[in-house]
């Protein structure tokens, strides 16, 4: 009986699904404004369920619904309408409501939502639709680019390179001026590594740029980024985000038509930039100059076929080409006449020019984007899955990179009081083949600066290949002795020579709020970030000798090797109000506490006096004892309290304050405290100004104090151990003394803000003025050398940032089919050194080969460039008797400034029906750079205007008796014009090169302005969708770095730099040709 009962009820319950779907049916239509344009993205919901969809390009949608539920349509900046699904097709317009304009709400610190005219400080929210339009660049801080006003992304060309974001300018002198990443409101890290931190301030040896782990966030989690700019902004996050936060939501599960599975395929490819790569002259060939035995000075003479006449030998230990003039009549005995591996072999071929010049050797690069993602949802829980496969192959032989990433955002409703919210990330990174950076060992140097035009790139190829892998060069120092002298066959280099680095990282979190009453919600959270590093470095047996290992000595092999694994943990409590005292009277506020716990080991250990067996990668493997590995092991913590209030008065004036405590367990037991506090307020005055035309304007200011991270690292003293000593082990004390006293650098910033919006958004603008003062700049300053010790770390020093920002909105054209937006981001910061310790007026900060320091220097902006300069007379180069200039040989002359005038950036936006078109525009005014490259590129004769003709119409390079020289602009020491005619000369170093030139002549503008993005999307019509058994399906071409409209830099990229930080733009050195990037994207949802 009982059986038969179960049997009846699942019976049942079966006839009531079965009328419950027969009751629902497909509600059809489209959405409108009172113009009757179409508006895509109108949200669509069943109400009371979290069921909906969005309206498509044409505006049109399709729901399934009973005739008895109601259909809520909503959209930013228009009225909410409810109608009941009586009807199979429906068709509604929505009206504008300039009170839904204003209620704006953005992400705020520890992931908090609020309505943006409630806040009294600067934030910028960019979409993660524009962020994923262009081709990816594996960075996602790339992609923010021009696109926030007051923020300079420093990026450069290195294959899986940094880039760091800074906002209002630099503030720390010696620290990090990053912006703080936060993901959900948890903050992550973001270091940025170089495998030799020296070479910021050198730009020697052999190093390689591994990036900002920043790059393992997929842009396709992400929903939006709301930049916050100030230190009101970021106040609740303290000491780590005095510089700024990058707050990024992630996307929330939504219920989709169909099963919600959404797959992108994106394929990218390109081709180098010819502007930022040397053009070389092909009229001479190798040497330094006129010095050998025959009887033009720029061959050796040898009798290589044994006839007993001396032959003409190119002179390969001379990487320049500074030598004889091109002659197809000539013959002579080029490099790879001495390698057997060669088609040339034992040969005399003619004197020419390289029919295959280096840029025959960068390789098409190449990028697979391809992601699954699956997303539900419902009226208690909401889930998000996304994997994401990236796999690039840069334009050097043997580099490629792969990232694989899994995320998962689940959130669920346990009761109308009780939520859960999770998100989790797994990264696994591998890259191969990085390109070196830096002057040594770096084939872009030998490439811009020591290479001969004879010399042919695909015979260096073909001479590799053959010899199975053998370090056959061009670059031997005599025909009796081939070994190489200065530089390697680079695809030896590419493929023996190559590093490897893997990183695995897992971050996420766990939340529950509670809500205890209507207006108090607890929550409490966990979030974990972790990773491990393995990097290894190797020399081949055979390779020129170079800087490498722990001791950084030079040897021809070697295998290094670094471990670092990272954990970082926050616990978070804290309690959320709400309450409203009246129809009036607002008050929200928060208050809790986070617990943060970081462990930081790593290990770096390499071989010593190069390896035992040739190929063999192995600590075990070195000719000499291993030196002692380099270790560090950081177990830190910071307890924190905070606490914000913000009270509201008839919805148009808004006050705020804010105060965090942070407490560190690496700082001083009795000095171990920090406080960050802001206060700032809000008036939307279009609530008192009645007019058609103005639908939003608010005044906004706000103060803030906050420290710039911790001392950590320079507080306790500790020894240096040394190698042994007739058996005792040695110690010996740091040349820097370290400071127990020091306090964080210390920051107050001033802001204002204008916000206005008119004929509804139509056209709209949003303008900040701000100034940060910057005390306690931490730096080493002179310390008694009695002591054991050359310098000391001290709190001294003052940095001023002021500034404007502007965004700027304006829909020019809206019609029915066709819309065009425009919006423009616009930054100018005033930065200046007030002051530095007593006494001091200049701190050097970097220090660079080509006799050029970057300096702090009070009275001037942060980074000025000093070397050696030009002698004037009323502004006008002096010149000698012989017609060159005449050099101020002292270092210490400001010949240029690292900062920028300003930034910027415009985005345009064109739609029409399904088709779309996004450009985005990148800009910088000002800002100067140093390249190492054009110093000795000039000088050794590759680049075209060491060999062109002069104003008598002769080669440049012949002697005055030939026509040759020209006259240099400039002055005599009396004023008057010069006339002198000065040859270049015969030796070493053309007019152009820096054995003729003071450094000024290498310090250019660093302004550019760049296409850095275009996008056509084309969204396939509903119908045509529906019968491909898809819900969607969009097609976009797009592309990235398609043309430098304009720069001053010659032959490289003005964002070209070592890596990622304070300096790195002020250096350009041996960087990669900018790539041309283009691709198709396919997207298809299910």
């Amino acid at each position: 009986m009982k059986l038969k009962f179960n049997g009846f009820l699942v019976l049942l319950l079966v006839l009531v699904a079965q009328l419950t779907f027969a009751q629902e049916r497909a509600v059809s239509g489209s959405v409108s404004d009172n113009s009757g344009m179409p508006l895509p993205g109108v949200s669509v919901l069943i109400k009371g369920t979290k069921v909906g969809t969005q309206t498509d390009f044409d505006g049109k949608f399709s729901i399934k619904a009973s005739p008895n539920q109601v259909l809520v349509f909503s959209y930013i900046g228009m009225k909410t309408q409810e109608i009941t699904a009586t009807s199979a097709n429906i068709n509604v317009k929505l009206a504008g409501d300039a009170q839904e304009l204003e209620g704006v709400v953005v992400t705020t610190a520890l992931g908090i939502k609020r309505e943006k005219k409630s806040l009294g400080y600067a934030t910028q929210e960019v979409k993660g639709a524009d962020l994923t339009a262009g081709p990816s660049s594996g960075n996602f801080i790339n992609e923010l680019s021009g696109q926030a006003a007051g923020v300079q992304i420093k990026r450069n060309n290195n294959f899986g390179g940094s880039t760091s974001i800074v906002s209002r300018g630099v503030k720390n002198l010696t620290g990090s001026n990053q912006m703080l990443i936060v993901i959900d409101g948890v903050p992550i890290n973001n270091v940025t590594t170089n495998s030799n931190q020296g070479s910021q301030s050198t730009g020697r040896g052999t190093t390689y740029d591994y990036g900002n782990s920043a790059m393992d966030i997929n842009p396709d989690d992400i929903e939006n980024v709301n930049i916050l700019k100030g230190a009101a902004a970021s106040a609740l996050y303290g000491y780590q985000a005095g510089n700024g936060v990058v707050m990024i939501t992630t996307k929330k599960g939504k219920a989709k038509k169909g099963i919600g599975i959404t797959v992108s395929s994106e394929f990218v490819t390109g081709k180098i930039d010819k502007s930022t790569f040397p053009k070389y002259q092909n009229k001479y060939g190798a040497g330094y100059g006129p010095g050998y035995e025959d009887p033009s000075g720029y061959f050796l003479y040898r009798d290589i076929d044994g006839d007993g006449t001396e032959d003409l030998v190119v002179p390969t230990s001379e990487d320049a080409s500074w030598g004889a003039a091109f002659d197809s009549n000539k013959m002579v005995y080029n490099w790879n006449a001495f390698t057997p591996y060669s088609d040339s072999y034992g040969k005399a071929t003619p004197w020419t020019a390289a029919k295959n010049d280096p840029t025959t050797f960068f390789e098409t690069p190449t990028t697979f984007n391809n992601s699954i993602s699956f997303e539900d949802g419902n009226e208690k829980s909401n889930i998000v899955v996304n994997f994401n496969n990236y796999i690039q192959n840069g334009i050097m032989p043997n580099s490629e990179l792969k990232k694989n990433s899994l995320s998962v955002k689940l959130n669920h409703k346990f009761t109308d009081r009780l939520t859960f919210s999770s998100y989790a990330n797994y990264i696994a990174n591998k890259t191969v083949g990085r390109n070196s950076t830096g002057y040594n060992d770096n084939i872009m140097s030998s490439f811009r600066q020591w290479w001969q035009t004879n010399v042919d790139v695909k015979e260096l190829k073909q001479v590799f290949e053959r010899s199975g892998g053998q370090n056959v060069t061009w670059n031997w120092s005599d025909p009796d002795n081939l070994k190489p002298i200065y530089w390697d066959n680079p695809y030896f280099t590419r493929y023996k020579n190559y590093q490897n680095d893997e990183r695995n990282r897992f971050n996420g979190y766990a939340k529950l709020d509670y809500v205890i009453t209507d207006w108090l919600t607890a929550t409490g959270r966990i979030s974990t970030d972790s990773y491990s590093d393995l990097r290894e470095e190797r020399r081949a047996d055979g390779s020129v000798a170079s800087e490498f290992g722990i001791n950084r000595n030079e040897v021809s092999s070697g295998y290094q090797r670094y471990n670092r694994n990272y954990s970082e943990q926050n616990y978070d409590f804290f309690l959320t109000f709400k309450k409203n005292f009246s129809e009036k009277f607002t008050f929200n506020g928060i208050a809790g506490g986070t617990v943060n716990r970081i462990r930081n080991t790593s290990i770096l250990a390499s071989t010593e006096g190069g390896l035992i067996i040739p190929g063999i990668y192995a600590l075990t493997n070195s000719v000499n004892s291993v030196p002692f590995p380099i270790e560090n092991e950081t177990n830190s913590g910071v307890n924190s309290y905070y606490a914000s209030v913000s009270f509201g008065y008839d919805d148009f004036i808004f006050l705020d304050g804010t105060y965090r405590r942070d407490a560190f367990s690496t700082l001083p037991a009795n000095d171990n405290v920090l406080g960050t506090k802001s206060i700032s307020a809000s008036y939307v005055f279009t609530k008192h100004v009645n007019a058609d035309w103005l639908t939003f304007g608010k005044l906004r200011g706000s103060y803030a104090e906050s420290p710039l991270g911790s001392p950590t690292q320079a507080i306790i003293d500790t020894y240096t151990k040394n190698d042994p000593f007739d058996g005792n082990q040695m110690y010996s004390v740091a040349s820097t003394k370290n400071n127990p006293y020091l306090q964080p650098v210390f920051s107050k910033t001033e802001e204002v803000g204008l916000e206005m919006q008119f004929l509804k958004r139509r056209i709209g603008f949003d303008v900040a003025l701000y100034k940060t003062i910057s005390d306690k700049q931490i730096f080493p300053v002179d310390y008694a050398t009695s002591t054991g010790h050359n310098a000391q770390y001290v709190n001294a020093g003052r940095i001023e940032n002021k500034g404007i920002e502007v965004q700027f909105n304006l829909t020019p054209v809206k019609l029915k089919d066709f819309t065009w937006d425009i919006f423009v981001n616009w930054s100018k910061n005033e930065n200046k050194v007030l002051s530095l310790a007593d006494g001091l007026d200049v701190l050097q900060l970097g220090s660079y080969q080509g006799g050029v320091t970057i300096n702090g220097v009070v009275g001037e902006s942060y980074g000025v460039i000093k070397g050696t300069d030009y002698t004037y007379l009323d502004g006008k180069r002096v010149v000698n008797a012989s017609g060159r200039y005449v050099m101020n040989t002292s270092v210490n002359n400001n010949i240029g400034n690292i900062t920028p005038d300003w930034v910027g950036g415009i985005r345009n936006k064109f739609s029409y029906k399904n088709l779309s078109l996004g450009i985005l525009i990148d800009m910088q005014k000002g800002g100067d750079i140093f390249s190492l490259d054009q110093y000795y590129g000039q000088a050794t004769g590759l680049y075209e205007a060491s060999a062109g003709l002069n104003d008598l119409g002769y080669p440049v390079r012949n002697t005055i008796a030939n026509g040759g020289g020209v006259i240099l602009d400039g002055v005599q020491a009396d004023g008057t014009p010069n006339t002198i005619r000065t040859a270049s000369p015969q030796a070493f170093g053309s007019m152009g090169g820096y054995a003729r030139n003071p450094a000024k002549a290498f310090v250019y503008d660093a302004s550019f302005i760049k296409l850095r993005e275009v996008n056509i999307t084309y969204n396939l019509p509903t119908d045509l969708v529906s019968k491909m058994k898809l819900t969607g399906m969009s097609v976009s071409i797009v592309g990235s770095n398609l043309w430098i409209i304009d720069k001053n830099l010659p032959d490289a990229d003005p964002e070209s730099g070592l890596s990622a930080g304070n300096l790195s733009n002020a250096y350009s050195v041996g960087s990669l040709p900018t790539t041309r990037n283009i691709g198709c994207n396919l997207t298809f949802k299910f």
